[in-house]
């Protein structure tokens, strides 16, 4: 074959090429759109859990004051009661009694009331992480119901803009020798990535292994379909 028509396929052949990763960058993006759109519900899940739980912990903190608040007016009332007794009885061995389980009520309910005032702390912070993680998950849902309508409309674009890319590929195949894109073509279905490159510095340029000097000299020569003896893409010179 012409030397010119050899470089007239390989011009042809690189315009395919540019059109082939285009449809692979486009196709990877448009798979990728599920786990994206994935990732993207799974961050508003974690917010809304985190508000869940910050609820929770604060309805924890909210029953612990309720019990404490309990067990003081139990304290209390039982106080109330042997006091009462107190009026009731003439021995002071028995009175020095009630005495005794008044002021051990009392040290109670100190104590009882201590715990109060540290779960009612606790629960002041954890009313502040609910307005915290309330306002985050607002924040983020509505960030995130932007990023998800973003990847929809991309989704759409990429499905429109596929077939077309497609078609204006398989426009410029239909040009291109048989033979030559039947090599291509079956080059590009086992690497995927490039089926024709050129010689950069005696080395194939996506290889990079060193190629032998009569490889060299028949892709120079550029009157036949060359490839690498390493990769087998086919190579072209741009010298």
């Amino acid at each position: 074959m012409e030397k010119q028509a050899v470089l007239n396929i390989i011009d042809k052949l690189l315009v395919v090429q540019e059109r082939d990763n285009q449809l692979a960058q486009c196709q990877r993006e448009l798979d990728s759109i599920p786990a994206r759109q994935k990732e993207t519900e799974t961050a508003i899940t974690e917010a809304r859990q985190a508000l869940k739980q910050a609820k929770e912990n604060l309805q924890t903190k909210q029953a612990a004051i309720k019990q404490w608040e309990l067990e003081i007016e139990t304290c209390r009332q039982q106080i109330v009661k042997l006091r009462e007794q107190q009026y009731q009885i003439k021995s002071n061995e028995e009175y020095r009694a009630l005495n005794n389980e008044i002021a051990h009520l009392q040290e109670k309910i100190g104590g009882l009331e201590e715990r109060e005032i540290e779960a009612m702390e606790q629960a002041e912070q954890a009313q502040s992480d609910v307005a915290l993680q309330k306002t985050k998950l607002d924040k983020d849902a509505v960030h995130i119901q932007e990023q998800l309508q973003k990847l929809e409309m991309r989704r759409g674009n990429l499905e429109q803009e596929i077939p077309k890319i497609q078609q204006a590929r398989d426009a410029l195949a239909s040009a291109v020798d048989p033979v030559w894109l039947a090599r291509y073509n079956h080059v590009m279905d086992h690497k995927k990535d490039k089926a024709l490159v050129s010689i950069e510095n005696n080395a194939c340029g996506q290889c990079h292994m060193t190629l032998p000097p009569q490889v060299i000299h028949d892709t120079r020569r550029s009157e036949e379909i060359v490839t690498c003896s390493f990769c087998g893409r086919i190579l072209y010179w741009t010298h």
